[in-house]
């Protein structure tokens, strides 16, 4: 049986200097038959939230997939931290390779959108979150019953036991919206986090770019195009060439049941700190007054990874997909 999931994802690939990583999980879940994708709904992150869902529109339309598409809002959960965060909704000089929709009333409710799916196929979709989490924090918050109908959200945040990639605390889509994390977290729904401890692990390089741009293919081009402006900015910023694949090893881990193993920790998010907003906090019950609260769990946190069989997977769904399509 096909396990049916919704994807929350902030896909940049399509608007050049964003991370454009979220579209290769995104092809690996459309090549994945073992997935029933219901709906895919953007979040604002990477991009500004329009542009995402221009992005992923654009990727479904390439793909000839009619999946639902709902974008959520151009803000963060909590309202003074969006005063915080707003410059998230106004990178409008950023070049747009994807023609930009605006979504209309019809579009633009993807906590409803996700709150009437799950309820009608209750405790069968899972969440698969590779963005920041505020629609499904405004889900929480606008359909309290919406946890008993979700059996499990698998999300790529977060750093377990090593230091953030946005600040020295913090993983980018928690750091995002920390208090729509949080709301998360302490929602009682299963969580299973994907964490910067594991994605550090997973690498594309840029002669692997260079080996998909060689593909005359139209839409090869176009990620070649998208791809390596990303490139450049991490080069420039930390001399590292090539791609970090969080959301496609965290949709990977969807497809594939025994490619991570896990820690049971108890997770809260930093919301109130000066130099630590958006830290994800893992309690094994390893710290002293962790042994003495013996803090219940509620999250399994991904530190061990098959990266062979992850290589193996990626190549045969997005890589070697890519290199394969046909004029």
């Amino acid at each position: 049986m096909k396990k049916k999931i919704i994807i929350d994802t902030d896909p940049a690939m399509g608007t050049k200097g964003g991370d454009p990583e979220d579209c290769f999980a995104i092809m690996m879940a459309l090549n994945s038959p073992e997935l029933d994708i219901l709906g895919i709904t953007t979040v604002q992150g990477n991009v500004p939230v329009e542009r995402g869902y221009s992005n992923a529109a654009y990727l479904l339309n390439q793909f000839k997939r009619n999946i639902p598409l709902r974008s959520g809002p151009g803000h963060t959960f909590d309202k003074k931290r969006n005063e915080e965060r707003i410059w998230l909704s106004k990178r409008e000089e950023m070049e747009q390779l994807t023609p930009l929709l605006k979504p209309d009333a019809s579009t633009e409710n993807a906590s409803t959108f996700i709150y009437e799916t799950c309820k009608k196929n209750s405790g069968q979709v899972e969440l698969v979150t590779i963005g920041p989490l505020t629609n499904i924090a405004i889900a929480l918050n606008k359909y309290p019953d919406i946890s008993k109908h979700i059996p499990k959200i698998t999300m790529m945040a977060g750093a377990a036991k090593i230091p953030g990639n946005i600040t020295p605390a913090a993983e980018f889509n928690v750091w995002a919206d920390p208090e729509a994390a949080d709301a998360v977290f302490t929602s009682g729904i299963p969580i299973v986090m994907v964490p910067l401890d594991v994605c550090h692990q997973t690498r594309m390089s840029r002669e692997e770019l260079i080996s998909i741009g060689e593909n005359p293919h139209p839409f090869c081009q176009f990620v070649k195009q998208a791809v390596d402006p990303w490139i450049n900015i991490r080069s420039d910023l930390i001399s590292d060439e090539g791609l970090h694949l969080y959301d496609s090893l965290a949709m990977a881990s969807v497809i594939s049941s025994d490619l991570l193993t896990y820690q049971s920790a108890y997770v809260r998010t930093e919301t109130k700190g000066k130099y630590t907003s958006g830290e994800t906090v893992c309690e094994f019950n390893q710290s002293i007054l962790g042994k003495i609260s013996n803090k219940k769990p509620n999250a399994e946190i991904a530190l061990g990874i098959d990266i062979k069989k992850f290589n193996k997977l990626f190549k045969e769904r997005v890589s070697g997909y890519l290199k394969s399509l046909k004029i």
